[in-house]
Order: C-alpha cells, then structure tokens, then sequence
C-alpha cells in the first residue's frame, strides 16, 4: 500500500523539503544557463551575474521569511514579553543593513559611519534585552547562585573577548564592505541558512550536525576578513535563533546564537599571515579550527550555567555540557573537508580573487570598459601577430 511520506510532516517541515528540492533545481538551471549564455550570447552573458545575483538575493530573503513564519507558527511562544523585543531589534538590524547598502550605492565614503552607527544600535538593543529580562530568568525553574551568575557573565566576556581581540589584530587588512561585498555577505548567509536544514544529526536538547552549513560563512570570510566575517556570522546567529525561538536567559540567547556564530566569523584569520600565504588549504582549515573551538566554549558555558544539562545516572552539569556540546566539531569537520576540497582547487582561489577586487580599481565605466578593454585586447594581439 502506497503511503505518503508527508503526511507526518508538519507545514514547516513540508515547505523546507520543498525548499530544498527546488533551490537545488534552479542552482542547477542558473548554472546550465550561464555555461550556454557564456559559450552561445556572450553579449548577454555580461549581465547575467547580477542579475542572477539579485535573484538569488531576492529569493532567499523570501525563502527565510516563509520557513521563520511557518516556523514560528509550529513552535508558538510562550514569552511573548521576550520575544517581541527580539523581533523588534532584528527588524532594526534589517533596516540598518538595508540602509547600510543604500548608503554603499549613493554614497560610499559614508558606508563606514553607518555601519559603526548599525553597531552601536544593534548592541544597544541587545543591552536593553539583556537588561529587561534578567529579572525573569528565575522562570526557567533553575536555581542558581550568585557565584554561578558571575562566572557565567565572566566566561562570556572572556570568549567575546577572545573574538574581539582576533578581529582587531588578524583583521587588519580586511578589505572594504562595499555594496558588491553586502550583496555576497547576504549570498553566504543565506547559503549557509539553508544548508543547516540539510541535517544528518538534530539533537534533543538543541543543536544538529548539517551539511557543511557552516562553510559558506568561512568563505566570505576568507574573502572579506574577519571583522566582516564576524559580523556575518553574528546576523547568521540571530537566524538561527528564529529557526529555533526560544531561550531561558538573555546571556544564553547571546552564547548560543550570535556569539558562537560569530566565532565562526574568524576562519579567514589566517589568510595574511606570511607564513602559509602559499597555502589556502592550510589557512582555511586552521582558521576553522579555531572558530569551532571558539564555539564550541560557547555552547559548553551556555549548557553548564544556563540549562544545568546533565544525565543524572552518569555525567555532572560540566561533563554532561561538554560531551553533549561536541557535535559542533563534529559539524565543522564536514564543513572543513568540504573547504578543503574547494581551496585546493585553482580554479576556485581564482574566482575569489575576482570577486573580492574593490570597485576603486576597477576600469570606469562597468560592463561597456570591460568590453572595450577586451576589444583592445584582442587587437594587441592581432598587432603583435
């Protein structure tokens, strides 16, 4: 007898299978077609990257909305008090980002105010989230002293600090976010959101092991430089914490979401420094390491202190927090033997070179200097023949 496979699913659940199949669908078609624009309308393939770039933009920002409502529909909130204000400070960080590539567009030399500005918002609207709902932890039903408080506050600042620190110093180069730079920032990002639907393992307590979701991120990364790594892998956090809407305590909310996707940010930490500038493969996967370890502590001090995670019959609160949390390792092994695969191709570091030249040295003119610089190209050639 013939049954259908959806029939247990849930309408969220339904959509993202879908999702999935289709995005690969038009990955595939976008790919096929740009080959044969490229081999039989070379004119029209000069414009074919943005355009299927702001489609690509367009239909993942619509995708994300319609899995986070069905999502949201699913679970349901039980603290709306705590959950509005979130929503509320991520609506603000999406018009800051919006205006941030706006400004990118009409006026460059502005682009940097207005991001230091959109920092300073956003932490400010994680500081008055932290500051309204401290008082309520006592509902997640877990006692916890004084000392315990302090040392989850310390732990915490200790691992933003170490983040801090790595993208000031190994940032230093980082190459300028200009409006192509938002536009591949929100490619990867979003890339990486729909990977992590892709799971091979979704843990009780919260948590999977996923098809080198995490990849994408390094990439933009390697290519933009940790700070800007950084600040995609925190606006990745915040989408996965409206994957999974739910938390016990603000400083919970910050170590599980944007702090250890964040951390995710610093693969590309390795890219500038001398001793393994010949060797990519070696900058991204010590680069990952690092960021998943940076991780990985920040779910270890999250179980320990927030949810008092523990197997009674075996393990304590701490060994329990950091068996349970190694999943994480486990997830950025795949992402890393899938970078691994990527920069150890020529072909690939080429591309990324391109993609992440600034717009100031390019030739005046877009798509039509290019042409006729191609053109004079050619002629050289005949010349010289």
């Amino acid at each position: 007898m013939f049954t259908d496979p959806f029939e247990t699913l849930s309408a969220f659940e339904k959509a993202a299978t879908v999702a999935l199949y289709l995005t690969v669908a038009l990955l595939v078609c976008g790919v096929a077609a740009g080959i044969l624009l490229k081999k039989f309308r070379p004119e029209s393939y000069r414009t074919f990257p943005k355009q299927a770039t702001a489609f690509a933009a367009g239909y993942a920002i619509g995708l994300i909305v319609l899995l986070m409502t069905l999502k949201l529909e699913e679970d349901g909130i039980s603290d709306m008090k705590t959950f509005i204000p979130i929503v509320v400070i991520l609506a603000v960080m999406l018009g800051m980002v919006v205006a941030a590539l706006i400004v990118a567009l009409v006026k460059p030399e502005a682009s940097a105010l207005v991001w230091k500005i959109a920092v300073i918002v956003a932490a400010a609207g994680i500081l008055a989230l932290f500051i309204g709902t401290m008082f309520d932890y006592s509902a997640a039903g877990v006692d916890r002293t004084t000392g315990d408080e302090v040392q989850l506050y310390l732990y915490t600042v200790l691992i933003i600090a170490a983040i801090a620190l790595l993208a000031i110093f190994c940032g230093k180069k980082s190459k300028p976010l200009d409006s192509k730079g938002i536009v591949y920032a929100a490619i990867c990002i979003a890339m990486s959101f729909a990977l992590s639907y892709i799971r091979f393992l979704q843990l009780p307590q919260g948590g999977s092991i996923t098809l080198a979701s995490l990849l994408p991120l390094m990439v933009f990364s390697y290519m933009y430089g940790v700070r800007k790594g950084v600040m995609a892998g925190v606006i990745y956090g915040f989408l996965q914490f409206i994957q999974a809407p739910w938390f016990t305590h603000p400083v919970q909310f910050l170590l599980d979401y944007p702090i250890a996707f964040g951390a995710i940010g610093v693969a590309g930490m390795f890219k500038d420094m001398k001793l393994f500038e010949k060797y990519p493969v070696v900058q991204i996967l010590l680069g990952g390491i690092v960021g998943v370890v940076l991780r990985y502590l920040a779910h270890v001090v999250s179980g320990i202190f927030v949810f008092g995670s523990a197997d009674p019959d075996n393990y304590g609160a701490v060994a329990w927090s950091f068996l349970y949390n190694s999943f994480a390792f486990a997830d950025m092994a795949i992402a890393l033997v899938a970078g691994a695969a990527l920069f150890a191709s020529k072909n690939f570091l080429r591309a990324l070179n391109r993609a992440t030249i600034s717009r100031k040295n390019e030739p005046a003119g877009g798509d039509e200097a290019d042409v006729r610089v191609s053109v004079e190209g050619e002629k050289a050639e005949k010349e010289g023949e």
